[in-house]
């Protein structure tokens, strides 16, 4: 179902020297179960389950027309993924029917790519990468603005599974915001805080920070700290605080679909 690899290197119908020859993992995530015995019974109860990381397993084949350009293009392969001192990479990844996601992942396992004798100028490599985060998301950054004057707004998230916002920007001037995640009848609240004309607070509902400015630390002035996300389809989120006079005095709400797997 995967058609191309487009990031951190291009692998696939687009390229000529790098092939996709298999894929596992961008199905469903890991699953962890909530259990314990049930004293007296036989088996064990199981009130719930919730998706753990993500473990992805591609190999791809590597050609060339001479062994030195095989050689170019096999060290150009190991860099693009081999990135334990880099941090976390962007996979993205284009499906056959036009669907643009990604993934955020490290190396798992050390890359596999033998030498085979009689091989020169072919080769493949099998590469495992971890990803902390089990949402494949859309590649496009949508963002969307409710005022505080308008109260409400609905949010799509057109993927097929829950996932958290990228980021929730709140403008003053503004003091005591509440913001109601009404699908889920989720609420995050402030109380004492003022935000001026200028300023905004961001609030990371994954990670659960608060920052001013995206910068000073402001979790001490939550109130309700019932972080929410986005169910998929259409979310109502409402908003109420009071208004200052002046300054943008809105919610910038930025989210990528979420897609359980392809």
């Amino acid at each position: 179902m995967i058609a191309n690899i487009t990031a951190p290197l291009a692998i696939g119908q687009a390229s000529s020297n790098y092939t996709l020859k298999w894929a596992d993992g961008f199905a469903s995530a890991d699953v962890d179960l909530t259990k314990w015995s049930r004293p007296g019974f036989h088996g064990i109860k199981t009130p719930k389950q919730f998706w753990r990381e993500r473990v992805m397993r591609i190999i791809v084949g590597t050609r060339a027309d001479t062994s030195a350009n095989y050689e170019t293009y096999r060290r150009a392969l190991m860099a693009a993924f081999n990135t334990p001192h880099n941090g976390a990479t962007d996979l993205k990844f284009t499906t056959q029917g036009g669907l643009a996601l990604q993934s955020s992942f490290l190396l798992n396992a050390p890359i596999q790519a033998p030498f085979n004798a009689g091989e020169v100028t072919i080769g493949d490599a099998r590469i495992e990468m971890i990803a902390e985060d089990p949402v494949l998301y859309g590649q496009t950054l949508n963002t969307q603005d409710i005022t505080f004057a308008a109260g409400s707004g609905v949010i799509a998230n057109a993927g097929n599974c829950p996932c958290y916002p990228t980021l929730i920007r709140v403008h003053g001037a503004i003091t005591d915001a509440v913001l109601t995640q009404t699908t889920l009848t989720r609420t995050v609240s402030f109380t004492g805080l003022t935000i001026a004309s200028g300023h905004f607070v961001d609030i990371d509902m994954l990670n659960e920070t608060v920052l001013l400015d995206g910068l000073t630390n402001y979790y001490s002035y939550i109130d309700s700290d019932d972080f929410w996300w986005l169910e998929d389809g259409d979310n109502t989120i409402t908003i109420s605080g009071t208004i200052g006079g002046s300054g943008n005095r809105k919610v910038a709400v930025s989210w990528r679909n979420g897609y359980t797997g392809i």
